[in-house]
């Protein structure tokens, strides 16, 4: 007897999704911090970041890339502290030593987190966050994966989802040095 044919769509996690889990596996790697599920509204998705205390709030949202533009996709971010209220990025002029004390507020509880050095010489000058030496997986229907999974560097994460300068001052992410 034959089996009839099934069709078999093979499908790919929308990018939308593939962000949102960077997200929520790099800051939203910590206790104080909670990434709400993706909603789309109108043509764009939202992404809320919920944030234990208002300086660690402001700094993320400072740090954050807020919106976010894949292909025709749209993706907004806004980070609110514990009591919804909505928290802007700080809009002033920062000098390094202040943008590596808001990775230090923004950070100093994420798992992923080492800590973050500035450079103020040559060759290279920049604010380095400093990420320890972990892979990053999460499901995104990868197809060259086993497990159909999506395999990064930690700081590789960070980088796809924080801002890469600030001020015109360099965010250089690196990996901690394994002991």
């Amino acid at each position: 007897m034959a089996t009839p044919k099934k069709n078999v769509r093979i499908q790919l996690s929308p990018p939308q999704n593939i962000y949102f889990s960077k997200v929520l596996n790099s800051v939203g790697n910590d206790p104080l911090v909670q990434v709400e599920p993706l909603q789309q509204v109108n043509n764009e998705y939202l992404m809320t970041i919920r944030v234990s205390g208002d300086q660690k709030a402001s700094a993320i949202a400072t740090l954050m890339v807020l919106n976010k533009k894949i292909g025709n996709i749209q993706i907004r971010v806004q980070v609110r502290n514990q009591r919804g209220q909505l928290i802007n990025p700080i809009r002033r002029t920062l000098t390094a030593a202040e943008i590596a004390a808001l990775f230090r507020t923004a950070f100093r509880t994420n798992r992923l987190f080492n800590n973050v050095v500035v450079r103020s010489t040559r060759p290279v000058r920049g604010v380095f966050p400093v990420f320890r030496a972990r892979v990053v997986q999460f499901f995104a229907d990868n197809l060259a994966d086993l497990n159909r999974n999506l395999n990064f560097v930690a700081f590789a994460v960070f980088r796809d989802v924080l801002r890469n300068s600030i001020s015109s001052t360099a965010i250089l992410f690196s990996t901690a040095q394994k002991k």
